[in-house]
């Protein structure tokens, strides 16, 4: 895994709607393939891309650490990491964990 380039977006979509997965150019497993690129793999991939650029080199890292902390006094950001963010991570916890 370490040593494999990942798949272009432009591969994963070819893949969803033409792959060898199923036989059939149209229906409902095509549909399926095709809807779990959209709401599942590519969502998945740009959080983890964003995660492999964050955590790629400490100083940004860091930096980016600092700016989320210092925007979280402003009261908008404040509320919506109290209202929004925290119980979903809750929710996301008790759920897969």
């Amino acid at each position: 895994m370490l040593t494999e380039r990942r798949p272009a977006v432009d591969t994963m979509r070819e893949y969803a709607h033409r792959g060898r997965y199923t036989s059939q150019l149209h229906g409902g497993v095509r549909a399926l393939g095709i809807a779990w690129y959209r709401s599942v793999a590519i969502p998945a991939l740009v959080a983890a891309r964003v995660w492999e650029w964050l955590t790629e080199r400490p100083a940004r890292f860091l930096l980016v650490a600092v700016t989320v902390k210092a925007l979280s006094f402003l009261p908008p950001v404040a509320w919506l990491v109290d209202h929004v963010i925290h119980p979903g991570a809750d929710l996301a916890l008790r759920v897969f964990l």
